[in-house]
């Protein structure tokens, strides 16, 4: 049987597959080097340790967003960078928590952030404001994702407080308008609220933008 030849891509595609299947607590080096079919010491050959690797990882994750074309105007450029990102995430639960950790770095990874750059600086936007834009939307991402994947909102206590527990009868004479609004925190719909939330995003944006 012919050696697989490794490399940087190689060893980060098959990290991702393991992680996927084990989460990231499952992958170590010796792991790796099992799914690859060779030694521990091949894959410390391209990567110092599991850090390096989950870092080639998220730069897979980001790669997997497809630049968006060139005849779509600044808004739909932002829309189309967040939601594929958050596409690539939800194909990879397991690993989307790795998008916050590591940004882009690789060129194929970078090639969202430059369109969307593009689009911001053709809006109107200085380099200080696309600098300032940038971090708003990547922070409503990587926010939003940590949310929806923990469903943070379905458990919140407010949501849903324990039937026959002590706070029960509390929460109703104490805090009506949190039993009433925190009803609908564990039935909101993922999608829906995202794109609320975006569009919400999007027009505060271009009320600040001068072009």
């Amino acid at each position: 049987m012919p050696v697989r030849r490794l490399t940087e891509r190689s060893i980060a595609s098959a990290a991702l597959t393991v992680i996927d299947a084990e989460g990231i607590d499952g992958l170590t080096m010796r792991r790796l080097a099992t799914e690859l079919g060779t030694g521990p010491m091949a894959v410390y050959h391209h990567f110092r340790d599991k850090d390096a690797v989950l870092e080639a990882v998220t730069q897979l994750l980001f790669g997997e967003v497809e630049p968006p074309a060139a005849t779509l105007d600044w808004q739909a450029v932002i829309r189309h960078m967040l939601c594929g990102l958050r596409r690539s995430a939800l194909r990879h639960p397991n690993a989307a928590p790795l998008i916050g950790r590591f940004p882009p770095r690789t060129p194929d990874a970078l090639a969202f952030v430059e369109a969307g750059f593009r689009a911001l600086r053709t809006a109107g936007f200085d380099a200080a404001g696309t600098a300032r834009a940038y971090r708003i939307v990547t922070a409503y991402v990587v926010g939003s994702l940590q949310f929806e994947l923990r469903d943070y909102f379905g458990t919140h206590p407010a949501a849903r407080p324990p039937e026959g527990s002590l706070s029960e009868v509390s929460v109703g004479r104490l805090l009506p308008t949190v039993r009433e609004v925190g009803a609908e925190l564990a039935t909101q719909d993922h999608d829906q609220q995202f794109e609320y939330g975006l569009r919400v995003l999007l027009a505060g944006l271009a009320r600040t933008c001068d072009g």
